[in-house]
């Protein structure tokens, strides 16, 4: 299992740095790019994880971070987002590995950012919803 993980972040990461080989070329129209615009401006905090239904570290995220939505409901966004799917919002975001958490305040400034896997209860203390 470890070594999928890392052949997945292998496989991102050199397709991060292929793609930015041609950084002059404009970056296609994301979805994922404008779901995160449109939750950052929300005046909620906000967590966006990028990941790939094929990597298994992604699939374990996932399940915290619906517990996490559920838990959050009205109180913060939680995204994923498939950069499988979404090649342009990887780019944009500048992801080199999977899975990468960013956050972003309730003003919509980014407050940092994690790659790998998070507990439940450190991604409510980033978002500051701990209790």
């Amino acid at each position: 299992m470890r070594t999928g993980w890392l052949a997945a972040m292998v496989l991102v990461a050199a397709a991060v740095a292929l793609a930015s080989c041609g950084r002059e070329a404009p970056v296609p129209p994301s979805p994922g790019v404008a779901l995160v615009a449109s939750a950052t401006a929300s005046g909620l905090p906000t967590i966006v994880e990028f990941g790939a239904k094929t990597c298994a570290s992604c699939r374990e995220m996932a399940v915290i971070l619906d517990g996490v939505a559920k838990k959050t409901a009205g109180r913060a966004h939680v995204l994923l987002i498939d950069i499988s799917q979404d090649y342009a919002a990887a780019q944009t975001f500048e992801i080199r590995l999977m899975p990468t958490q960013v956050f972003f305040d309730a003003q919509g400034r980014e407050t940092g950012r994690h790659m790998g896997k998070l507990t439940e209860a450190e991604i409510m203390a980033r978002l500051g919803l701990s209790s």
